[in-house]
């Protein structure tokens, strides 16, 4: 009996395929995983969120003592807000047992933002840009209407379950590029669930102007004046690139939206418009000082 040592063949654990192949297969199926696991994540704990009671909100947040004024005392002002705010709501579907609280911040800052519990903040720094009353009241409208969809609340339960995800799929690889990818892939997912929060409280938002002047003149004043101020934004990426990164919808196709909406209803775009209150900015310049 005759025996052979023969050896294994050359490269027998070695794929024939090029390693570049399966690393860019492996980062599409990676990239496909992420973005189904983050958008059911994102919207299912954006629905449980939602399930929660808006008076449980309330008094968590009353619980927490947050200081949303800052550190000046702005009485008159803040009246005025809360004021447009409740004149506004009555132009809304806003369900039994919901309302807001408009705070005001002496600070800089161009924003306001809805946060959970129907708490409204609105900063020195958007405010004194505003021209007129109607333009200040399609910001609280839809301010109103982030409150009114809770998506706060919403918003914050998706993200942690939408971070969760992202923490597990990308494990240990989360301080390489592969983890890098997965996690501006994650991020960009829950971009789309934003915006879409933004443009619904924008088309809720046009009804409550309408009704409270007849008119949507100076609806998409503050957007036309962000628009200017961004005006070369546009030559430093894509449009299309810019839509589908940025968290809001653009200022033009928000200005768009609103002549858009109001053809189709039949909505005046031009009327008498509403002047602020002739204190309105000595309230403001106080509370600077």
């Amino acid at each position: 009996m005759h025996y052979e040592n023969r050896q294994p063949p050359e490269g027998i654990n070695v794929t024939k395929e090029h390693p570049l192949r399966q690393f860019v297969r492996l980062a599409i199926a990676a990239t496909v995983l992420m973005v189904l696991v983050v958008g059911v994540l994102q919207f299912s704990g954006g629905w449980l969120a939602k399930r929660i009671p808006f008076s449980f909100e309330q008094r968590v947040m009353r619980g927490m003592e947050v200081d949303f004024s800052g550190e000046v005392d702005a009485p008159e002002l803040t009246a005025y807000l809360n004021d447009l705010a409740q004149r506004l709501i009555k132009e809304l579907p806003m369900e039994d047992g919901m309302d807001v609280i408009v705070h005001y911040n002496p600070d800089d800052t161009f924003n306001a933002f809805a946060t959970v519990g129907g708490n409204l903040q609105f900063y020195r720094g958007l405010l004194v840009q505003m021209p007129n009353e109607n333009a200040l009241a399609m910001v609280m409208a839809h301010e109103i209407s982030h409150v009114m969809h809770r998506d706060p609340v919403a918003g914050l339960g998706g993200g942690v379950a939408s971070m969760l995800a992202m923490m597990m799929l990308t494990g240990n690889a989360g301080t390489g590029m592969a983890g890098d990818v997965l996690t501006r892939t994650g991020v960009l997912t829950s971009i789309q669930f934003t915006r879409r929060m933004e443009m619904a409280a924008d088309n809720e938002a046009l009804p409550a102007v309408y009704g409270l002047y007849g008119h949507v003149e100076g609806a998409g004043t503050l957007f036309e004046l962000v628009a200017q101020e961004h005006g070369g934004s546009g030559d430093l990426a894509p449009v299309w690139l810019e839509r589908f990164a940025s968290t809001h919808p653009l200022d033009s196709d928000r200005v768009e939206a609103i002549t858009a909406r109001a053809a189709a209803q039949g909505w005046p775009v031009s009327g008498e418009m509403t002047p602020l209150p002739e204190e309105f900015f000595d309230w403001l310049e106080e509370s600077a000082n």
